[in-house]
């Protein structure tokens, strides 16, 4: 594979081709995104060199320049939800004292305080759970988000002429990684933040002759049960799939229409830990590779822990560490480019990995990683009550040790403002006590039976 140029760097040769089509149907080149670009970064140089700033992140134009213009100059972006409540917005402010906010919600104030120094190597930070506003950030260096971004489009052969519509958040790493793969390889990408279930969202796909989007399990769920495979999207010829896992029947029934459309679909998996992607099954092996997470991209290697059965990742994507104060944007690559996945698997005889585990406490919801210890602590604190979180990929399970039903409501009403998700993936238990193992610890393997 060809060294790729920087993630975002003038390339001329681009500069008539067609980078954007923005929220507002406009189409913008390459040389005209340069030049937005261009003068973005000159205004936050203005600001002072190599800063933090907080980005709100919708996908629209403006807060996408935002963002490329942090990664042209040198600012530091913290990437969250433009939807996230102003308390947890807030209270990231207040721990990591960025020196600009972009799109914050109209209560949060700005910090107070010098801004945090930062380490040279550092490009990039997002959020373990932006839902939650959780304090702990995952450090990326440029090379990092580089390298991914370069992998992404290798193994899924993006060519200028492909059109990805962005289906997810951009302040999600899965989200983000679409972005930068298809603009480093000179594709373009056609902004919008309408729900898969919205009433334009098929008709957007056939207008602007969408070549490629991306999924996670509840959104192809959904899509799949409203007809999604029987639409007719001739220009359609790659999907895919990350974020946790999907079931197999809803597996077999995309790789039948990419059968039958003539198109491709790729199954990942990834975590933000290693700035977006993993692993991926080839679309020719998937039909004997049910249930596997596949191979590693190129330039990454994935192996098994001999002892504890965890899945192990090397490669150049791999974060720096975490942080949880601002104090920790100092520190340097902690993890000499070896990430612990926490997640137990297997290789089978050809090679392929499968995820059989967590060694974690988080379950993925719509995409997005939900810490339950940080759940157990949210709710506890709010109900006066002893709170016990667990549950499966796309089901929450919370049980209460209470009998009142207004408590119930009122842990319900919490969860869905704080993590944003809808109902159907929260199940709220009352229960006269927590289960609990004979040595006293939470039994969260038959709370687990409850989801």
């Amino acid at each position: 594979m060809a060294t790729p140029q920087p993630l975002w760097a003038a390339q001329p040769q681009l500069s008539e081709s067609l980078a954007l089509i923005d929220e507002q149907g406009r189409s913008i080149s390459r040389g005209e995104l340069d030049a937005l670009v261009d003068a973005r970064a000159a205004t936050l140089r203005d600001r002072g060199e190599r800063l933090l700033g907080l980005l709100f992140f919708r996908n629209r134009l403006d807060d996408l320049v935002q963002h490329l213009a942090c990664l042209s100059c040198g600012h530091v972006a913290l990437l969250l939800p433009a939807d996230m409540p102003a308390p947890a917005a807030q209270a990231l402010v207040d721990l990591y004292r960025p020196a600009w906010l972009h799109g914050a919600p109209a209560d949060v104030r700005p910090a107070t305080g010098m801004p945090p120094a930062l380490h040279p190597d550092l490009g990039l930070l997002l959020s373990t759970s932006g839902s939650t506003g959780s304090p702990k950030l995952v450090r990326l260096s440029r090379t990092a988000v580089q390298a991914n971004a370069a992998s992404i489009a290798a193994y899924l052969q993006i060519a200028p002429t492909d059109r990805a519509l962005t289906t997810l958040p951009p302040s999600y790493s899965y989200g983000i990684s679409v972005i930068h793969s298809h603009l480093l390889a000179g594709a373009c990408v056609a902004l919008s933040d309408a729900s898969v279930l919205s009433p334009e969202f098929l008709p957007r796909l056939r207008e602007l002759a969408v070549t490629s989007i991306a999924g996670v399990p509840s959104s192809w769920q959904m899509l799949l049960r409203t007809g999604f495979d029987k639409a007719g999207l001739p220009a359609l010829k790659t999907i895919t799939q990350a974020g946790g896992r999907l079931d197999e029947p809803f597996v077999r029934r995309l790789h039948a229409w990419a059968q039958q459309q003539g198109a491709r679909f790729f199954v990942m998996y990834g975590q933000t830990e290693a700035t977006a992607r993993i692993s991926y099954v080839p679309p020719e092996r998937l039909a004997d590779k049910f249930g596997a997470i596949g191979i590693a991209i190129p330039g990454g290697q994935l192996s098994v822990d001999d002892t504890s059965s965890e899945l192990l990742y090397r490669g150049s994507n791999v974060m720096m560490g975490y942080a949880t104060a601002a104090d920790d944007l100092t520190r340097g690559d902690e993890l000499g480019g070896v990430l612990r996945t926490g997640d137990l698997g297997h290789m089978d005889e050809d090679g392929f990995f499968y995820v059989t585990g967590r060694l974690k406490r988080f379950v993925k919801l719509s995409g997005s990683r939900i810490g339950l210890d940080e759940v157990e602590s949210l709710l506890s604190t709010v109900l006066k009550l002893p709170v016990a979180a667990g549950g499966r990929d796309e089901r929450l399970v919370v049980a209460v040790e209470s009998a009142d039903e207004a408590v119930a409501a009122q842990a319900r009403e919490l969860l869905v403002q704080r993590l944003q998700l809808p109902l159907s993936l929260l199940r709220i238990r009352l229960l006269p006590a927590l289960p609990l193992l004979p040595t006293g610890k939470r039994d969260y393997a038959a709370l687990n039976e409850l989801a």
